[in-house]
């Protein structure tokens, strides 16, 4: 009797354990990447980006999710080097078995990444990676399962170019950029192109390497140019930081000009009176009135304030979040190739910081305004909205 007693008890256990097991699997989850910078030098890009996107999951999730899939957020951090960021990559693709990847944040590693993503056939939405051959490669084919939700180089380069000669009057350019990032590169040869279309002159380009701290005979070169005009497209804030303080100690006295790369509040901290006057591009302003309440919960909950690269990865979420939905519809379960159609042909989708439409031939977010920004006594200012084609 004790025996089948103990036979009994057991069969119920492993009865129990068994629908347990059961009603866990049932749960449908679908896994949405990251791949950020968290550490290292260029981490303010990355570590604001995981708090928002980990803050909307849980508000998706909190609303039964999308379409009965419960978000899985996958974190890896890419330590802001290349190598880390295309081995994220492959983790989340093949032992994670994603829908899709929020991230990279820069050119350089979102290139490789491409590839990766077309032979996983894995969608990749990139935040701020903005070199044209993100999604599109360099013989003309678009990568299919690359896409970006912010506005590419060859446009802000002429944006820029266009602003500096037809309303700064400027007429003879210089460059100081970063030689190994294709963002840096790219800007430059946009901008020549558009500025000595113009009728402007290109005095000097002088390039040095990622990471360096070291400006000034480049900026010697720069004084000697004669130029009135100074072009920095760096893809982080401490090169142009540096730059302008080497400058103001050297006493030369320039205009300077710059990409989106330069926003980060920790420049206006940094070298906000020696950039007095600055102008530079950018898709989104923190300043804007309408993140002004998002900003002050963001801060309130996290004790740090949000950026532009949190607007950016939440834009990516938000697509994402609708081509899920989409391709669930359509199959039944959240999957990669039907997530990526989904991602191509979305039209006027609400995301974070407005409408996305994504250009199916490009795979570029469509006439993503540009805005053109002042510093001013170390904040914000915009001067100019600047939308391409029009």
């Amino acid at each position: 009797m004790k025996r089948n007693a103990g036979w009994i008890t057991l069969l119920l256990l492993v009865t129990l354990l068994s629908g347990i097991l059961s009603g866990c699997q049932q749960e449908k989850v679908v896994k949405i990447g990251l791949n950020a910078q968290l550490t290292g030098p260029d981490s303010y890009v990355g570590q604001a980006a995981q708090l928002a996107l980990q803050d909307r999951v849980d508000e998706i999730n909190a609303n039964g999710g999308i379409k009965g899939y419960k978000v899985q957020l996958v974190v890896y951090d890419s330590r802001s080097e290349v190598t880390d960021a295309v081995a994220v990559a492959k983790r989340l693709m093949e032992q994670d078995r994603v829908a899709a990847i929020i991230g990279p944040e820069w050119s350089g590693a979102a290139i490789p990444i491409a590839e990766i993503a077309n032979t996983n056939k894995v969608p990749v939405v990139a935040t701020t990676a903005s070199n044209i051959n993100v999604t599109v490669t360099e013989d003309g084919k678009l990568n299919p399962y690359m896409f970006r939700v912010c506005f590419i180089d060859p446009y802000q380069g002429y944006a820029l170019a266009d602003f500096a000669y037809k309303e700064l009057g400027m007429r003879k350019a210089a460059f100081i950029y970063d030689v190994s990032a294709p963002y840096s590169v790219g800007i430059m040869n946009f901008f020549e192109e558009h500025f000595v279309e113009l009728g402007g002159v290109m005095a000097t380009k002088e390039g040095y390497m990622a990471n360096d701290t070291e400006f000034r005979a480049q900026l010697a070169k720069v004084q000697d140019s004669g130029a009135d005009l100074l072009v920095v497209p760096t893809g982080t804030y401490r090169d142009i930081a540096l730059i302008a303080q080497q400058a103001a100690a050297l006493g030369l006295k320039i205009q300077f000009l710059g990409g989106d790369g330069w926003v980060a509040d920790e420049l206006l901290s940094m070298a906000g009176k020696e950039l007095e006057g600055a102008y530079l591009s950018s898709g989104i302003s923190s300043d804007a009135p309408e993140f002004a309440d998002f900003n002050a919960a963001f801060e309130a909950k996290h004790k740090t304030a949000a950026n532009v690269y949190a607007y950016y990865a939440l834009d990516a979420l938000y697509s994402i979040e609708y081509a899920v939905g989409v391709a669930i519809d359509k199959t039944g379960k959240p999957d990669p190739a039907a997530v990526r159609d989904a991602l191509e042909t979305m039209k006027d989708v609400p995301v974070f910081t407005g409408k996305m439409t994504m250009e199916p031939d490009t795979h570029n977010p469509h006439n993503k305004p540009i805005l053109l920004m002042r510093i001013t006594d170390s904040k914000w200012e915009i001067v100019k909205i600047f939308t391409p084609g029009e």
